[in-house]
């Protein structure tokens, strides 16, 4: 038995026990597409080489939600560490986050399979190859499967592979059936136009102008940072996916223990335990004061928020009790 189908067979009791409950305790969705069911493929595009440690916790966390709402196979393409300005301070750990979280949840089969995951910080072929792929999915998307882009970083590489979908003919009727997604005005403005760095040189305003047709959710939609006021709140490091000392005072991952008693036990990369206790490293890396840069972020898995608010049960302002009810009830 190949090491995914045991993680699978591990998990379906629970999992069929617990998605009736799932279904319909959230079938009234806050996300970008309300009440009804649209059948997405996804995109997943991140950062995590040297700006953004959070990515370690998010990374995980973010595949943590596909699993957990059954959308894994929906999946179609996750792209990181796409930031090369500066030493590789985090890389290797924000690898296992994706990586090793995909094959330890049953996602991907190996570490370094012939998948949809891309490491493009490792080499320049890599990092073609994420493009290359990624346009791939584009070109494939209709409207009976459209494609949702989660931009968690500097847009560069999403930006090369709309172009190349758009040189390669993606017309209007393709074109129409992309979503691009984002929750950051740090990330849309990420652009250094006489940088040498192969990631800076367009940003979300020039990823727009590529296509007329193409829809663009930014920052400042309700639908990914919308408040239960009725406000736009800019910033997700306020929300409760970031419980790290930004957004706890100190505590760190201590608002996330609950995490221990989720999911079904998985093993390898020298860890035993449930799924839970694995995410917890995870949010427990991110802060290591040994990989630097953002030493405030352990605990902080704040862009896994921008996923959940698009995910069917998802919403924009959860709190800690609803994310703990989405991955435990």
């Amino acid at each position: 038995m190949k090491k995914w189908e045991a993680v699978f067979s591990a998990c379906l009791v629970s999992f069929l026990v617990v998605i009736g409950i799932t279904t319909n305790s959230y079938a009234q969705s806050r996300t970008e597409i309300g009440a009804k069911k649209i059948n997405y493929k996804y995109a997943y595009s991140c950062d995590g080489f040297n700006q953004d440690r959070d990515d370690v916790a998010a990374s995980a966390m973010t595949l943590a939600l596909f699993d957990r709402v059954g959308l894994s196979d929906r999946i179609a393409h996750f792209h990181f560490n796409t930031n090369f300005g500066g030493e590789p301070l985090h890389a290797d750990e924000h690898r296992k986050s994706v990586l090793q979280t995909a094959v330890l949840f049953g996602i991907i089969e190996e570490e370094n399979g012939d998948d949809a995951f891309f490491d493009v910080s490792r080499s320049e072929k890599e990092r073609t190859d994420a493009i290359n792929h990624l346009a791939e999915q584009i070109l494939k998307a209709n409207k009976k499967e459209p494609l949702m882009i989660f931009a968690a970083g500097g847009v560069q590489l999403p930006y090369l592979a709309l172009k190349k979908a758009i040189y390669k003919g993606a017309k209007k009727r393709t074109l129409s059936s992309v979503v691009f997604v984002s929750h950051s005005k740090a990330n849309e403005q990420t652009r250094r136009k006489n940088s040498p760095n192969p990631d800076y040189h367009n940003n979300w305003d020039d990823l727009k102008k590529l296509s007329p047709f193409v829809r663009f959710i930014d920052y400042t939609s309700p639908l990914v940072n919308g408040r239960r006021d009725g406000r736009v709140n800019l910033s997700q490091n306020s929300t409760a996916w970031n419980q790290g000392p930004r957004g706890n005072k100190g505590k760190g991952v201590a608002d996330w223990q609950w995490l221990e008693g989720y999911g079904c036990d998985v093993e390898g990369f020298g860890f035993s335990g449930t799924k839970g206790e694995w995410l917890l490293t995870r949010l427990k890396a991110a802060g290591a004061p040994e990989i630097g840069h953002n030493g405030n972020a352990e605990g902080d898995a704040s862009d896994a928020g921008m996923v959940f608010s698009q995910l069917l049960g998802g919403i924009t302002d959860a709190t800690m009790e609803e994310i703990r009810d989405y991955f435990m009830k």
